[in-house]
């Protein structure tokens, strides 16, 4: 055909109508050619151009008296075109034997691709009179393939939207249930209704709200109550696990399905509802296996509980609370077995081993806490990944299981005795004189683990401190390098006021070489061969001078010790030096053997050195002449002495117990002394209830140290603040001395009393503290 002419609107359209149903496949499979196509944007070309050149018609005119001639020429083709495509949506029809899901999608998927070339056919119309009405504020004018869309919307989607949206539910319910269905189907549906989501006021914006409003608040309602009814009739059928499979499984299949065919808008609000309905909705039971699973040690099945509850922060509280008391019941049941173990006997009969004061061994308790924590540890990190909460619920389990339990706590009033056994721990791996078996499964790193979980840190400084003192006196650490590293740790973990005593205590230690070395030079070897005197700060070692252990050194051997005070005295003048007797040890060459046998070696206390040292002038003395001689207090003197007749070395007259203390009861050194051993320490048979007096002022000493630093807390909190109320001063001191210790409150009341008492605050009214300057 040849082209009409360009002035004429009716032969123009009739040219390129036959185009258009071949562009939009009215035609069937039969496409539009290329011949075809350039002739139907020429027409369309031609007609435009030829209004724009010879203006409009005075009726047009009138008509729109601001739009030039541009859009006079447009909006005639434009209506046309309009009606055109209301009439040709409005003629499709679907097959007898497809359903209307087949159908739709068939014709919009032609429809779309037509719409497109369309657009093309009408490219002049587009650039200059639709753009032109835009601009000048019409929003009911659009593009060909925007008006192509919208007539869809308003001639087929809207008054078949229910039933479109069923099918494709429908198909998508067949897919849950492993029925073979054509995705595209539903993909291709999907996808037009975001397309047909138009916003008329601004075409470039998205906009989904045909997508929402039709379908994802269907969907979104169907998957709740299709899972909802599953999860409720499988969990019926089948055990929490096998339960927790299924939710993985099912929550990646959906996860797949949005991401095949689903907007991005619709993935958060869909991953909700399969949360609530699969999930949160089934936490109980999950919950209630929980426990069985933990004593089961199944930590595969712990750790996919645990990834589907993270999905539901809020739900993994009741699991970390689960887990935390778990630990707690858990331990209690170790300890009270350990505690049951050492109070009777052994199945064999024999008797458990104990601690020297009747109470469980160091060891045994410290290593049962270690390894509960190692087992609930491991599940932690495997099982949760590390997750903070679950880190929390261990730290509070082993917190309190460490300070509250039957063994450290017996009583509820009784102080916590865990860091009393842990310093006894300590002091069993870092004493030279321990057997290697017996420290085997003993470390530094088991003792830092319970130390960061400990109370009451002030009152384990204290008893590491004394058991220290007394390796360092005695020369009978393990290691000096384990020893300093150790107290790297604690200062670490606390602070370095911590330590700072036990720092001092070595420098001590190192001082104490230095003055070895000069009072060296100045004695004699011929009785003394080895001498060691360690000069202590008072304020910094644990030992007090006790008037009991007033002790008169034999005249050989008071050389030395008058070379300590000269040359000590000489650099530090004005400092007093008190010998502290009950302390340090000598060794003592004994020739009581048989004829050529080596000579023994006695290790003794200070005190039973100056006995034996005795009997090198006579063989005999009555217990009044060797207590006169020895000095120190009678009962003393009679624990130190007992050792030597207990072991046969001196011979008791009469014999037995009850004369032992009398005056004229005689002690005689034996002329060979029979032991199968050539070192024999006589140090460890003396019972005194010196034990008893550590503890007592260990104990002094903790409740001191906390009284003074509470005080300096309320001080220094009255010195900023001037005036505070009670309880706002209670709750400032309390969390200052969380890194040493738990406060009591009644204790924080007593100093706040004595403070007031020595003036350095005043109470104002009943409720409120003043500072005194």
């Amino acid at each position: 055909m040849s082209f009409p002419s360009a002035s004429d609107l009716n032969a123009t359209w009739s040219y390129i109508q036959p185009g258009l149903e071949f562009i939009l496949g009215a035609q069937g499979d039969q496409g539009v050619t290329s011949k075809m196509y350039m002739n139907c944007y020429t027409a369309v070309y031609n007609y435009c151009v030829n209004k724009s050149r010879h203006g409009a018609t005075a009726t047009s005119i009138a008509a729109s008296s601001e739009n030039n001639s541009y859009a006079l020429a447009g909006a005639e083709i434009y209506n046309k075109l309009d009606e055109y495509l209301i009439q040709f949506i409005r003629g499709l029809s679907k097959e007898a034997n497809e359903s209307f899901l087949e159908f739709y999608v068939r014709k919009w998927t032609r429809f779309t691709i037509g719409a497109g070339y369309m657009n093309n056919v009408f490219d002049y119309m587009n650039r200059y009179w639709v753009q032109k009405e835009r601009s000048d504020g019409r929003r009911d004018v659009y593009d060909v393939n925007t008006l192509s869309l919208l007539k869809w919307k308003s001639e087929m989607f809207n008054g078949n939207a229910d039933t479109l949206v069923s099918e494709v539910l429908t198909l998508i319910q067949k897919q849950r249930d492993n029925e073979i269905v054509d995705t595209s189907l539903v993909s291709t549906a999907i996808k037009s209704l975001v397309f047909l989501g138009i916003d008329t006021q601004d075409l470039k914006k998205p906009n989904l709200v045909v997508y929402i409003n039709y379908f994802e608040h269907k969907f979104l309602e169907k998957t709740g109550e299709y899972y909802s009814r599953e999860s409720a009739q499988y969990l019926q059928d089948h055990n929490v696990v096998d339960y927790m499979k299924k939710c993985e499984s099912r929550l990646a299949e959906e996860i797949s399905r949005s991401n095949n065919y689903l907007e991005e808008h619709t993935k958060k609000h869909l991953l909700d509802v399969l949360h609530v309905v699969l999930i949160e909705e089934h936490a109980p039971e999950m919950y209630a296996q929980f426990l069985t699973l933990l004593e089961q040690n199944e930590t595969e099945h712990i750790q996919r509980m645990y990834k589907l509850l993270y999905r539901l922060p809020r739900t993994l509280d009741p699991l970390a609370d689960t887990l935390e008391q778990y630990i707690k019941d858990q331990a209690a049941k170790a300890l009270e077995k350990i505690k049951a173990a050492s109070e009777t006997a052994q199945s064999d009969g024999k008797p458990v081993k104990r601690a020297a004061s009747g109470a469980v061994d160091p060891k045994t308790y410290i290593n049962t806490l270690i390894s509960v924590y190692n087992q609930y540890n491991d599940v932690v990190v495997q099982a949760f990944s590390k997750d903070t909460r679950f880190i929390k619920a261990l730290d509070n389990a082993c917190r309190h299981f460490m300070n509250k339990n039957c063994i450290a706590t017996p009583t509820p009033k009784s102080s916590c005795k865990t860091p009393e056994l842990l310093a006894k721990y300590a002091d069993a791996f870092l004493r030279g004189t321990s057997k290697e078996s017996d420290t085997v499964d003993m470390s530094p790193d088991n003792l830092m683990v319970v130390f960061k979980f400990l109370n009451d840190k002030d009152a384990f400084e204290e008893y590491y401190r004394r058991s220290l003192a007394k390796r360092l006196i005695n020369g009978n650490s393990k290691s000096d390098e384990e020893e300093e590293s150790i107290l790297q740790r604690l200062q670490e973990e606390n602070s370095i006021e911590y330590t700072s005593k036990m720092t001092k205590m070595f420098s001590d230690m190192k001082a104490s070489e230095d003055l070895k070395s000069s009072v060296k030079e100045h004695i004699s070897e011929s009785v003394v061969k080895d001498f060691n005197p360690l000069t202590l700060a008072q304020s910094m070692w644990p030992f007090n001078h006790l008037a009991d252990y007033e002790l008169k050194v034999a005249p050989e051997l008071q050389d030395p010790f008058d070379k300590v005070v000269e040359i000590y005295g000489a650099k530090h003048n004005g400092r007093q030096l008190k010998w502290l007797w009950n302390h340090g040890r000598a060794e003592l060459k004994a020739n009581l053997a048989r004829k050529g046998k080596p000579p023994f070696l006695f290790t003794v206390s200070n005190v039973q050195l100056m006995i034996l040292v005795a009997f090198n002038k006579k063989n005999t003395y009555t217990f009044k002449e060797l207590h006169s001689v020895v000095g120190t207090a009678k009962h003393i003197f009679e624990a130190h002495l007992l050792p030597f007749t207990k072991y046969k070395l001196i011979d008791q007259s009469p014999v037995g117990a009850e004369f032992a203390g009398n005056d004229d009861t005689t002690f005689t050194l034996v002329d060979e002394y029979k032991s199968k051993k050539l070192r024999v320490n006589f140090i460890s048979a003396i019972k005194t209830n010196e034990t008893k007096t550590e503890e007592d002022e260990a104990s002094k000493e903790i409740d001191e140290t906390r009284r003074n630093y509470l005080s300096a807390c309320i001080v220094r909190i009255m010195k900023s603040r001037k005036t505070v109320k009670h309880n706002e001063l209670i709750n400032e001191v309390l969390p200052q001395t969380l890194s040493r210790f738990q406060a009591k409150i009644i204790d924080i009341k007593r100093v706040i009393d004595q403070l007031i008492e020595k003036q350095y605050i005043q109470r104002i009214d009943n409720n409120t503290y003043e500072y005194l300057s």
